[in-house]
């Protein structure tokens, strides 16, 4: 931005005391609590006059709340919810538009509204403090034989009001059709209200930018439309709290929703998938009537409180969303076929509920999909059908998390940058989509949380909480742990270096606890069989000395000695973090905690001499069959488990554990119909109904991070570790080899599994697709492999077979236990002799 000052609203005066929205006595989402109407949100408008010959116009605009920005009635740009979220103490993203065919010579009319959004919303947990709404602009025209430059200042007007009387990211929206609109028309009049001179803001201090990463868009390749209706009225009795809904109709396929809604009738539409949005309704109606939206992720099963439900069986099931009301209310216009959707929010659901306060008819429904706006590069698929909606699941909470920052989950009260969430989930993200802008941005958020606080990173990015959420064991880490995803999978050594400094100040702060390790908030999250958070915290100190050490080598090759002594810094610091470990928790051939997350740590991050890693193998092995093959980890642990499973030799065990349908497992959500990944193990069960913590989210992808294992291990795509980003890649798929031997061990199949036949998998990687699948044709093994024409690949299978390639019968190099063959781009098969 160059000479646009912002501009605010001095009546837009937010509460000065602030309420916690998680305080105990917040009032709870529910049908009994309505949305209220507002008096509307801050508004800007100036008239600008153009000469003849313009050959060009550029607007550039941003904003301290969420904006939207019309020139002479045309919305300007296909991005949504815009600026963003950034540390608005810090970075504001700014967006660059050409404007050229909505404008003219003469009189040109430009019209923006600012909500609150991240700024000033309830989402803000007022980091930000009590402040106005503020808009920022520039518009620069260039004519035949010159140019000219507007920009907001003192002279433009501004009023509260307008058609969007309240809109908030959790509380929803509020839009009145029979307002006049100033967005269209720079005559409509609004009755009481008045545009006045406009206040300059100083209240933003930080650097305005060009936008980093892919924006928020629909995205039209994932909205759906409803699948089933139902229309019902009243409740009926069925022995439990809430009673049943009173069904009317059921209707089933699409168009489902087209109908006649009545006064004191619901309609509850299923899209079928948890999914986040916003409705896009068609509808006709007569003027002045309500229509009124909800949300939900899920339906009450039984009208029990017993078994958590918030009402009615049918009924949608709203208590895990907590203060977030999550609402769309919309007063029609009456003007025909009415068309409308909301622009300052956006909803996790998968049911729809339309109410009204007067009949209306319903022409369509849509729900658009709302979401960074990444390219996917990621496909698999095997032979069973619960491990695929297991990969569509997780795909779909990466989706609906991914929305300008990485958050937690969608639909309560938070959607925040968690970044221990991000952190086990980031390996499967970057198979996903393409994720290197995305995670660059997000990593500047991470340094921004840093600053003041002495170099923790906060446990959220951006920044909304204080010192009680800084620098937490495996959240914290995740400022150090993602850039080896992006150095890995994008050979993204420009980040790296841009972030080192930050690291190295994590680092220095984790010095004033000796070789302790980070802070011990959280653990391994979830878990149904606790660790020492301690325990947990010296073994990521480790990891992350490891990390450090890795960076400082990669950067030396560039930046000389001085990344090099680094290098040895930290592979000292590591040693030293291995012998206090050793000193603290190893007890003879054993440790001193006993759990399946305590043995996995030091496996996975190679922490154990060589006969206390064979041990300690062991003992991880029949801690899981012990458990029924089942895991008993939380969000930490879990997102490594199978990995280390398969690289310390447990690979059949790692496919009795993906195959598991009991609580806790991966497919048991999938059984209870879930399209995305829950919060909890338990989030729902047959046998006590809905959870009844505080959190329980139904699209919170954590428990998802198990995608990195199947495409790196099942289809068996990976980096090679020494040739960062694919130029040069791995190609060695784990089959599921497992046996009907009746010996409860480790290669045993577990009652009323089977084993997979088939994988096949793509990545399109920076060099171009990758392919890989194998299948298992009554014991005969077929490989199929695809490595780009500007690649080559390592590839690495059993010596339990000879093989042949495409035909032939080569000699293999025997490496690490393993036959390893080059390969350079083209197709291959490779069959068991």
């Amino acid at each position: 931005m160059k000479n646009g000052l912002f501009i605010s609203n001095k009546n837009d005066v937010k509460e000065s005391e602030w309420l916690h929205p998680w305080r105990g006595d917040a009032p709870k989402n529910s049908f009994d609590i309505d949305y209220p109407r507002g008096n509307g949100i801050p508004m800007f408008r100036k008239k600008l006059n153009f000469k003849e010959g313009i050959k060009s116009v550029k607007l550039t605009a941003t904003a301290l709340g969420v904006f939207e920005v019309y020139v002479n009635g045309h919305r300007i740009g296909n991005e949504e919810m815009k600026p963003g979220w950034t540390d608005y103490n810090f970075r504001l993203f700014e967006y660059e538009y050409d404007i050229t065919e909505y404008c003219h010579a003469g009189e040109n009319y430009i019209f923006a509204e600012v909500s609150n959004g991240w700024w000033s919303g309830l989402i803000s947990f007022n980091y930000y403090g009590a402040k106005s709404n503020a808009f920022c602009a520039d518009i620069d025209v260039t004519y035949s034989d010159s140019s000219e430059s507007f920009s907001t200042d003192e002279s433009w007007e501004t009023a509260i009001g307008g058609c969007v009387r309240n809109a908030d990211i959790w509380e929803g929206e509020y839009y009145d059709a029979t307002v006049p609109n100033p967005a269209f028309d720079p005559n409509a009049c609004e009755e009481g209200v008045t545009w006045s001179p406009v206040t300059v803001s100083d209240d933003f201090k930080g650097e305005i930018i060009p936008c980093i990463g892919e924006p928020v868009r629909i995205r039209s390749s994932l909205c759906r439309v409803p699948l089933s209706a139902t229309l019902h009225s009243g409740t009926v009795d069925n022995q439990s709290d809430f009673g049943k809904i009173n069904i009317i109709e059921k209707i089933v396929g699409v168009g489902c929703e087209k109908s006649v809604l009545r006064t004191g009738e619901k309609l509850i539409l299923d899209m079928e998938q948890n999914m986040v949005g916003r409705p896009r309704l068609l509808v006709r109606v007569k003027r002045g009537t309500l229509i009124k939206g909800f949300f939900a992720e899920t339906l009450n099963d039984s009208g029990s409180k017993e078994r958590g439900n918030d009402g009615p069986e049918g009924s949608l099931y709203l208590e895990n969303y907590r203060t977030a009301f999550s609402r769309y209310y919309y007063v029609a216009s009456g003007e025909g076929d009415e068309e409308f959707f909301p622009l300052h929010t956006f909803y996790a659901f998968r049911y729809f509920e339309l109410q009204a306060d007067d009949d209306i008819e319903i022409l369509s429904v849509r729900a658009e999909f709302v979401g960074s706006d990444l390219r996917e590069t990621a496909h698999f698929e095997t032979s069973n059908e619960q491990v695929n909606k297991l990969w569509s699941n997780l795909c779909w909470g990466q989706r609906d998390n991914y929305l300008s920052i990485p958050t937690d989950c969608p639909q309560r009260n938070e959607r925040l940058g968690w970044t221990g969430d991000t952190q086990v989930f980031s390996g499967a993200a970057c198979y996903i989509a393409d994720v290197s802008k995305f995670f660059k941005k997000w990593l500047g958020d991470l340094r921004d949380s840093q600053v003041g606080w002495d170099g923790a990173y906060c446990d959220v990015a951006p920044r909304i909480f204080g010192k009680w959420n800084n620098g937490n064991v495996a959240w914290g880490d995740a400022g150090v742990i993602i850039p080896d995803k992006l150095l890995r999978m994008y050979d993204d050594k420009d980040t790296l270096a841009e972030h080192y400094e930050s690291m190295e100040y994590y680092m220095k702060w984790l010095e004033q606890f000796g070789l302790e390790g980070p802070n011990t908030a959280y653990g391994d999250w979830l878990t149904y069989d606790m660790t020492d958070k301690r325990y947990i915290s010296v073994c990521f100190y480790a990891y992350d000395a490891a990390l450090m050490e890795k960076y400082s080598s990669v950067l030396s090759t560039h930046d000389g000695d001085d990344f090099a002594k680094k290098a040895e810094k930290y592979a000292q610091l590591r040693r030293r973090i291995i012998e206090h470990f050793y000193e603290q928790y190893v007890e003879g051939d054993d440790l001193k905690f006993k759990t399946q997350a305590a043995y996995l740590l030091p496996l996975r991050f190679d922490m154990l001499d060589e006969e206390l890693r064979r041990i300690i193998t062991n003992r991880l092995e029949r801690k899981i069959i012990d458990n029924g093959y089942k895991l008993s980890t939380g969000f930490i642990c879990t997102s490594m488990l199978n990995q280390t499973l398969c690289d310390i030799g447990l690979s059949r065990l790692a496919y009795s554990l993906l195959l598991q349908t009991d609580d806790p497992s991966w497919l048991y959500s999938v059984n209870q119909g879930a399209t995305t990944i829950w919060e909890r193990w338990d989030s729902y069960t047959t046998e006590h109904g809905f959870n009844k913590l505080g959190m329980n989210s139904f699209n919170h992808y954590a428990f998802g991070a198990v995608g990195e294992w199947m495409m790196s291990y099942m289809a068996g795509i990976r980096p090679d570790e020494k040739n960062f980003g694919f130029k040069h890649f791995v190609l060695s798929p784990v089959i599921d080899d497992r046996i009907d031997n009746k010996k409860n061990d480790k290669d045993s199949i577990p009652e009323g599994q089977s084993p997979i036949t088939y994988v096949k998998a793509h990545y399109d990687s920076p060099y171009g697709r990758i392919e890989s699948a194998w299948e298992n044709q009554n014991g005969k093994i077929i490989y199929k492999f695809t490595v780009p024409d500007s690649c080559t690949a390592t590839l690495y299978l059993p010596k339990t077979n000879e093989y042949t390639i495409n035909g032939k019968a080569y000699s293999m190099t025997e490496t690490d236990g393993l036959y390893s063959f080059e390969l350079i781009g083209g197709k291959y098969i490779v069959e068991t002799v």
